[in-house]
Parts: C-alpha cells; structure tokens; sequence
C-alpha cells in the first residue's frame, strides 16, 4: 500500500517536484519524512524500469530525438514519464555521449589525431615521441565516451554514494602518490582533520582529500545532514579549512583522477581571510598535477 501511495503523490506533483524550490507538503513527510528519500525512491524506480520494462531506453530516446536534443524539452519529458529531471540528463547525456562512439572510427580518430600533431610540432620532437603519443590516444578513447570513470553504475542511494565518491577520491590520490614514488598512506580515524600523510624526506605532511565533479571548489567541510539531523544547528555546519587542519588540500577529479594540490598557508588561509571559500577551478590551474607542492611546503614549515 505504502508503495501505491507513493507513486501516486509522484503523479499528483512531479511538475512541482521537478521545479526549483520543492518542498515536501506534509503529505509527502509522511510518506518520504525527507526530499532526499523521495529523490532516492524516484531514482530506483527509474533505474528499475530502464532495466525491465521493455522498450522504456528505446521510447526516452526518441522523445530526445523528436524533440531534437533540445534541453530545454527535457523536463517535459520527465515530468510526462513521472522521472526526476537531473536523473534523465544523466541518462541522455551517458547514452548520447555512447552513442558518439559507435559512429566514429577509433582508428581514424587517432590518426586525425596524429596528423594534428605532426603538422603542429617540430617534427624532429614528433618522430622521436610518435610510437609513446599513439599509444596514449589509444589508451585514453574510450575514456571520451564514458566521461572519465564511470559513477554509480548499481545506482546506489545518494547518501551512501555520496560518501563512497569522497572515499574513491582519498584513495585515487594515495594510488597516484603511491604510484608517483611518495610514501603516502591513508588515515582511518574518521573525525581526523586530514585525510592521509605523506612522509616527504622524513617529514610529515598533512593531507585533506576533497572530490570534485564539477568546476567549482570548496574549503569547507560539507554540512552533516541526513536523517534526523538538524543541518542548522552550529555543530553539524561544515568547517572552513585552514592551516590549523591540513598542510595540503588535494582536490581530486573523480572523473579522471586529477590532482589539484593547494598548499594551504599559502593559499588558502589567505582566501579564508577574505571570506572566500567557493572558487573556480580555472583560477588554481597553476595547482592542478603540481606535485612539487610537496617539496615547497616541506621547505616553508620546516625551513630547510
């Protein structure tokens, strides 16, 4: 019965639901008590249907195609087909993107590729790298139409996920440290203020791992939420991040395993001061795959 009613509360309002600003009615609390849960439940049933209800991937396709991959249409089509609209983005955007792929020649690609730069470089430098400069576009393509590493492929709900993504994110950094030659392991304790430690030449640095998907940047801890947490109450907001915490700030590319590695006093303490704590990645460009970080910070706290 509980499920009934849920799916009809979603058919009496998901034009609301799909607009900006929803907010559970007291109908909805009893039936979901959180918008979070009503977002979980759409996106398993959602996720269920793409599965086994025949022709369902078939029809949302066309609907995109009759409408001409507008985007703008795309709510329509969720609100018509009882769906969360972000849900249905990321369903056209996989399968589009996918889609690309199987029209396009990997061989061609690669030697369009190639040509690019051997009329762009010296050609000297060109024969000498040529064989390495295939295999890496090679190895690299399929990375195009997936957008990175795959996210969630077993739909997992969102609380879960969201905590697993910043897991995957501390662990793609130490593999990449590791990888890199540092002595990097991971830290356990989960209310520590960093998240691993690099022992750089015998000293120790304190490393904060945050995962990124988008273009944005935060030096905040994210609020406590959840079930029967008040977001608002001071102890569970999010905590700015400074010196006092972590010596480095490693932002990781989820998607492609990026590294933007931030010194912390130099950085972002002074952001702090000038109450920034949101920036553009564009403006730390000079961070991202700069692992002589390391090596300065070492220098400035130790003074050697």
């Amino acid at each position: 019965m509980s499920g009934t009613l849920k799916k009809i509360y979603i058919k009496q309002n998901i034009n609301a639901i799909n607009a900006s600003n929803f907010i559970l009615d007291e109908a909805g609390m009893v039936l979901f008590r959180s918008i979070q849960n009503l977002k979980d439940y759409m996106d398993k049933i959602f996720s269920s249907r793409l599965i086994y209800e025949k022709g369902f991937q078939q029809k949302l396709l066309l609907h995109l195609s009759n409408e001409n991959y507008r985007k703008n249409r795309i709510e329509r089509i969720a609100n018509n087909n009882l769906i969360r609209t972000s849900s249905l983005i990321a369903f056209y955007e996989k399968n589009v993107l996918q889609s690309l792929g199987s029209n396009i020649s990997k061989s061609e690609y690669i030697e369009y590729c190639m040509k690019y730069f051997k009329e762009t470089v010296e050609n000297n430098k060109f024969r000498f790298i040529r064989t390495n400069l295939k295999k890496t576009l090679n190895k690299q393509y399929d990375f195009i139409y997936s957008r990175g590493y795959p996210e969630n492929e077993l739909n997992i709900n969102t609380g879960t996920m969201s905590a697993n993504a910043g897991d995957s994110a501390q662990f793609l950094f130490i593999s990449r440290a590791i990888l890199l030659g540092f002595n990097c392991s991971n830290v356990d304790v989960r209310s520590s203020r960093y998240d691993a430690i690099i022992d750089f030449n015998g000293r120790l640095l304190r490393i904060q791992v945050k995962g990124v998907s988008g273009d944005v940047i935060s030096f905040k801890d994210r609020d406590r939420g959840g079930q029967g947490i008040d977001h608002r109450a001071e102890t569970n907001l999010g905590k700015k991040i400074s010196s006092t915490d972590c010596d480095i700030y490693v932002a990781v590319d989820r998607r492609f395993g990026t590294c933007y590695i931030i010194p912390v006093k130099e950085f972002i303490d002074p952001l702090l001061l000038e109450n920034g704590v949101i920036i553009n990645l564009s403006l730390i460009e000079k961070y991202k795959e700069d692992w002589n970080v390391f090596e300065t910070v070492v220098k400035s706290i130790f003074k050697t």
